[in-house]
């Protein structure tokens, strides 16, 4: 699937969902999301380039994910998606600059590229052409028509540039909404604990889950970032050799920055989450020991009481207690007092 992006003066128009054969060779930006191959073609023809296979943007090593070749510059970072249909996952999506076009290619959805896409062509109307002008009055002369803007409309560089700070945004409000679960889930934790009523297997097992759930959306995030902290220094290496403006580069460290500051902020994450999944284990292994001891004074307790039972339902000849008016009752009640002293003198020392 391809969606290319021309410009007009300060406007930008979206073409949708095009077939190879309307490419627009003037296009700034081309998105290409799930290529066929002769989609691939199209654009190897009109780039000079040779597009990256699917393979060949899982390699983990960076040379195969930082590179120049043909006259273009391909960069790969590995994106988080998915987070909206609640199924988190994370594959490569490639960035290549060559000439004055930017080429993205992708075989997952991020909501940034939606988001930025969006951002980038809202003066657009809606029949898919520029802003028209504004309606004529009923009355009094008609408006002058407007001025030409002096804008000047996005470059491949900014575009890139936009679309990785967009995606670092898209981060942040990520980790953000991981705080948000874990000081829900520590909440849930420690009310739990000061409850009476021990805490049913089932709850334990619901916060183990969306402990993990959180862990392993940060730990995502954290190998997310790691890419993009490599990348951002081979940008700026294209960057010079391109020579924008002085802006883009300041943006590019602007979010070097922030990559650094998300990192920080990833790694709280990680030991907060650590320290709530030692708290929920430590919660199950104390109300464990509660049930256990419970079983435990139950079986103390009623030892005296068996011991009194046997000797009485012995069956030998020769019992003087067989005889006894009071035997039985007697019995009894030695039995209760058997069970109850134990009781009292575990009170006693707090072990109850």
């Amino acid at each position: 699937m391809i969606d290319a992006y021309t410009v007009f003066g300060s406007q930008v128009r979206r073409h949708a969902r095009i077939t190879p054969d309307e490419l627009p060779p003037e296009a700034v930006w081309i998105d290409l999301r799930n290529p066929t191959r002769e989609e691939e073609d199209a654009i190897e023809s009109l780039c000079g380039i040779e597009v990256p296979t699917r393979e060949e943007m899982r390699e983990i090593e960076v040379s195969s994910r930082l590179y120049s070749e043909d006259g273009g510059d391909f960069m790969t970072a590995s994106l988080v998606y998915g987070l909206d249909e609640g199924r988190p996952d994370f594959g490569p999506v490639t960035f290549i600059l060559v000439g004055q076009r930017v080429i993205t290619l992708r075989y997952t959805d991020p909501r940034s590229f939606q988001i930025y896409s969006n951002k980038l062509c809202r003066g657009e109307s809606s029949d898919g052409g520029n802003a028209s002008f504004p309606p004529t009055l009923l009355y009094g002369p008609p408006p002058a028509p407007p001025k030409p803007s002096r804008m000047r409309g996005p470059t491949a560089d900014s575009i890139a540039i936009g679309l990785l700070e967009t995606v670092i945004d898209r981060m942040a409000d990520l980790l953000e909404s991981i705080a948000a679960d874990l000081d829900r889930i520590g909440t849930d934790i420690f009310r739990s604990s000061s409850d009476n009523t021990p805490t049913a297997t089932s709850d334990f097992k619901e916060l183990l889950q969306r402990l993990g759930a959180a862990g392993d959306l940060a730990s995502r995030t954290r190998e997310s970032l790691a890419t993009l902290d490599r990348l951002l220094p081979f940008l700026q290496f294209v960057l010079d050799r391109r020579k924008p403006q002085k802006e883009l580069k300041m943006r590019v460290k602007a979010m070097a920055r922030d990559i650094h500051s998300l990192n920080d902020f990833v790694s709280f994450l990680s030991n907060k989450t650590t320290f709530l999944l030692d708290t929920t284990v430590g919660m199950i292994s104390i109300e464990q020991n509660a049930i256990i001891k419970i079983f435990s004074v139950a079986a103390v307790g009623f030892m005296p009481p068996t011991l009194v039972a046997s000797i009485y339902g012995m069956n030998f000849v020769h019992m003087p207690e067989l005889n006894w008016t009071f035997g039985y009752p007697l019995a009894i009640v030695l039995m209760v007092l058997t069970a109850v002293f134990p009781l009292l003198f575990f009170r006693y020392k707090k072990w109850l």
